[in-house]
Parts: structure tokens; C-alpha cells; sequence
């Protein structure tokens, strides 16, 4: 799959060819795209030119690591995976971490890394909920009202363009925002009040509404038992998403799930799942099931054969009209334009190549606040959100749903966090690192691979965390 109808060098906007993949009820969908603004890190604790360019995780993240839950042991693919809890360079909240695979080969998806590193992931996002939900940390931290996602973007195949997954490991997003963060969103505008095309494109992709269909259709293929989950219905028709934001969301029962093999064992078959829905999609516009080598996409095919191809497929009626109005709405690209592409801005490249598939990002999240009363820890169900991309280079830890606006974009990197409040941040990021380290020692202890290092700390900005 291709580009849009026009070229980004040309200057007059030209109209969307999406625009009817968006119900005309969506002009009035609350979002928050200007208003959550983050600050960077303090000076000093840049990435180094080194770092950036580092030819391996350990060597970019050397500076940034708090923990390392796994390293070691062997699998079918050779080394074990190394799964480490990191200080992020550009964060999107105070209290925020990531917990990544850090192998010196890329391991991008959920079915790339062996089982166990997915549990210690999963088991580690649980016991995040439980850290922020217990009284003594909200009251040290300030965490009461405050409200939580668990992200993890999956973009294996673009290389070519600024991806939703820039790192290719895979990885899970620890995201807290307090009440002070979360006052930003108390007025939240409108979808109506956007009329910058590129921005709409970027932040309300073309599969949001249609990619809910899409996915939820052959997820409900999926045994859902396995989880204990309940698969939402989609936006249908003129309606938008409420709180839960868009996409496909499955409703699963409780926190504690996550603590099971089940767990990520589903979440295994859902990646497998959306890798062959991508392929048959690929397939059905383009006769190809491989993603395209980087910078170049496969041709596509004839609009009526097309056409033929989707409605092979299986899909409702509904979800087959909508490919058909994306199939209409895309364009090959040329050589040329790919070169100029390749030299041009990566707001040009992010407007007009396409991801390559499967790129999804997954959210997990529940309603309500944090509390002593009611912790986020208690909520009876919690929203696993499956988000389809094409045009979009924002991620689910970027854009997501919170606190009831169901499009929220996180902006990074405005101004800078003062020390005082790094050094906040630093001793929650290590409060966690113990109390997981002890939650889950227990389990570790069992596994044939190394014992998990001791908890670092942080020393100062030039050394970071020793």
C-alpha cells in the first residue's frame, strides 16, 4: 500500500481522499492534541551524539538503565533475550519508565521474544498498577487522582520512514500522569476545530475508525475465554468512541490477568493474528503477502481487482466498502517521488508513505482515577485498545485515550523538568524497580537464566544511573 492522492511538494492542499472513512459524527469527538505538554530531561541528560547512534540497545540505554529483570540463557534463535527497566530519554510524564528487550539484534514484536520474557514484561506492568495504587507511594509521590496506561507499539517492517516503533525491540511503555498533568484536559476541543490536513492525518489516522472493524473482526476469531475478555463493539456507523478511545478494544476482568501465562500467550496469538490480517490485506491490493524492501512499496493492483480480492476475504460488508474507499483514496509511488521522499522532510514522509503492516499499537488502561479508596489496582475491568496504523507516526504511548477524551496526544520535550524535579522522578523509578525486583523474585528464582542484577541509582546527570 501506497500514498495519498497527492504529491507533499506540491503547495496547494489538496482535499482528503480518506475524508469518507471518518463519520461525519466524529467532527464533534473530544480530543487533546495541543494541550499535555511534558518537559524533556534537565540539561546534561541528553542523549550524546554516541548514544543516539549507538549500534546496540545496552549502548544507547548505558546510561539509562535502573534494572535488568533478565539477561542471559539461550533459546531457539541463540543468546536469551535481556529484558532491562530504563530511564526514557524523552518522557511522556514525570512518573514514567520503559521496560524493553535489549539484545544486540532487533526482536520487535511480541512473538520474537521467548515466552518467559513476555511474562516478566506483562507481570512487571501489573505489579506498575499495584506500586501507584498502594497509599503509601500516591501519598510520597503524589499519585492521588492520577491515572495509568501500559503502551506497547509493534512496527517491524518500516524501516524506511519515522516509525510508530523507532527502536526495533520490543518494548512496554509505564505511563503515569497526576492530576496536576491531567488538569490540562479539563477542556478538551473538538475534532471540527482542526483544519490542518496533515495534523487530522497524523493524529486521526485513516484506519482509526475502519481499522476497528478490521481488527475487531478477526479478533473475534480469537478465544477471548482464554483471558476472560469480552470483545467491545466498534464505532458503528455515525457513532464515535467514548472513553475508552478509538480502535478495537477488548474488555478484560481485571488487573490481575496480566499475571498469568494466559496472558501472554494471547497476546502472542493476537500479534500472529494481526500479521496474517496484514498479509491477506497486503495480498488483496497488491498481490505481494511480504512487506516491500525499504524504500520502495509494491505497486498496487487495479481498483476492481481489489475489490474482488477484499470481498474474498470474508470480512463484513462494511469493513469491505471501507477498503474499498481506501483503495480509491491510495496511489503508487513513483522512483522519483521516493527519492525525493527519502531527501525530503520526515513531515513529507510521514504524510505520504504509508507504514508497512502489521503496525499496531496496544494501550492498556481503566476508567477512573487513582485513589486510597479506589485504586486503580481494584477496577473491575480494564480496556486493552488495539490501535491499526498507516499514515500515523505517533505511537500508543503518544496518542491514546485519558481521562474521558478519547484523542489525546502527549507533546515531549517542552521545556525542560527542573532537577528537583528529576530527582523526584528518580526515586520513583527506583522505589519500583525494588518492589518489583521483590514481587517477582520469587518467579525469577525458578528460571534457568541469570539472576537479576541489584537495583541502580541514580548518581547524576553526566553519569545517570550506576
Amino acid at each position: 500500500m501506497r500514498s495519498p492522492l497527492r504529491s507533499p511538494l506540491r503547495s496547494r492542499p489538496a482535499p482528503d481522499p480518506f475524508a469518507a472513512l471518518i463519520p461525519a459524527a466524529a467532527a464533534d469527538l473530544p480530543i487533546a492534541w495541543d494541550r499535555l505538554r511534558v518537559p524533556g530531561v534537565p540539561a546534561g541528560f541528553d542523549l550524546t551524539p554516541p548514544e543516539r547512534n549507538a549500534p546496540t540497545p545496552m549502548a544507547r540505554f548505558h546510561r539509562r538503565i535502573i534494572h535488568r529483570l533478565l539477561d542471559g540463557g539461550t533459546d531457539d534463535n541463540g543468546p536469551g533475550d535481556r529484558l532491562v527497566l530504563v530511564d526514557k530519554a524523552l518522557p511522556h510524564a514525570q512518573f514514567d519508565l520503559m521496560l524493553s528487550e535489549a539484545s544486540d539484534h532487533d526482536k520487535p514484536s511480541p512473538a520474537d521474544v521467548a515466552p518467559v520474557t513476555g511474562q516478566a514484561l506483562w507481570r512487571s506492568g501489573l505489579e506498575f498498577v499495584r506500586f501507584v495504587s498502594a497509599p503509601a507511594q500516591q501519598q510520597t509521590f503524589g499519585l492521588e487522582q492520577g491515572q495509568l496506561h501500559l503502551a506497547l507499539n509493534c512496527d517491524p517492517g518500516t524501516r524506511d520512514r519515522e516509525s510508530v516503533q523507532a527502536a526495533k525491540q520490543f518494548h512496554l511503555h509505564l505511563l503515569y500522569w497526576t492530576e496536576v498533568e491531567l488538569a490540562a484536559l479539563r477542556r478538551p476541543g473538538r475534532l471540527s476545530d482542526v483544519h490542518d490536513g496533515r495534523l487530522r492525518r497524523q493524529l486521526l489516522d485513516p484506519l482509526a475508525f475502519l481499522g476497528a472493524r478490521l481488527v475487531a473482526a478477526r479478533v473475534a476469531e480469537l478465544d477471548l475465554a482464554a483471558v476472560g475478555g469480552r470483545l467491545l463493539a466498534p464505532a458503528e456507523g455515525e457513532s464515535v468512541p467514548g472513553a475508552h478511545g478509538l480502535g478495537c478494544v477488548i474488555g478484560l476482568p481485571g488487573w490481575a490477568v496480566l499475571g498469568s501465562p494466559a496472558f501472554e500467550g494471547f497476546v502472542r496469538r493476537l500479534h500472529r493474528c494481526l500479521e496474517g490480517l496484514a498479509a491477506d490485506l497486503l495480498e488483496a491490493f497488491t498481490g505481494e503477502r511480504a512487506p516491500p524492501r525499504p524504500w520502495h512499496r509494491h505497486r498496487l493492483l487495479p481498483v476492481p481487482q481489489i475489490d474482488a480480492r477484499i470481498r474474498s476475504l470474508g470480512l463484513p460488508r462494511a469493513v469491505c466498502d471501507g477498503l474499498g474507499v481506501l483503495a480509491r483514496g491510495l496511489r503508487d509511488l513513483e522512483p522519483a517521488q521516493l527519492d525525493r521522499l527519502r531527501r525530503g522532510s520526515a513531515g513529507a514522509r510521514q504524510h505520504c508513505m504509508t507504514l508497512n503492516q502489521p503496525c499496531y499499537a496496544l494501550n492498556l488502561h481503566a476508567p477512573g482515577r487513582n485513589g486510597p479508596l479506589a485504586p486503580l489496582i481494584d477496577a473491575p475491568e480494564v480496556w486493552l485498545g488495539i490501535q491499526a496504523k498507516l499514515f500515523s507516526g505517533v505511537g500508543g504511548a503518544g496518542l491514546l485515550a485519558l481521562d474521558g477524551v478519547p484523542s489525546v496526544r502527549v507533546l515531549r520535550g517542552c521545556s525542560r523538568f527542573s532537577e528537583a524535579q528529576w530527582r523526584l522522578r528518580a526515586d520513583f523509578q527506583r522505589a519500583f524497580a525494588q518492589h518489583n525486583r521483590d514481587a517477582l523474585a520469587p518467579w525469577l528464582a525458578g528460571l534457568p537464566a541469570s539472576p537479576p542484577a541489584p537495583v541502580r541509582r541514580f548518581a547524576d546527570f553526566s553519569q545517570g544511573w550506576v
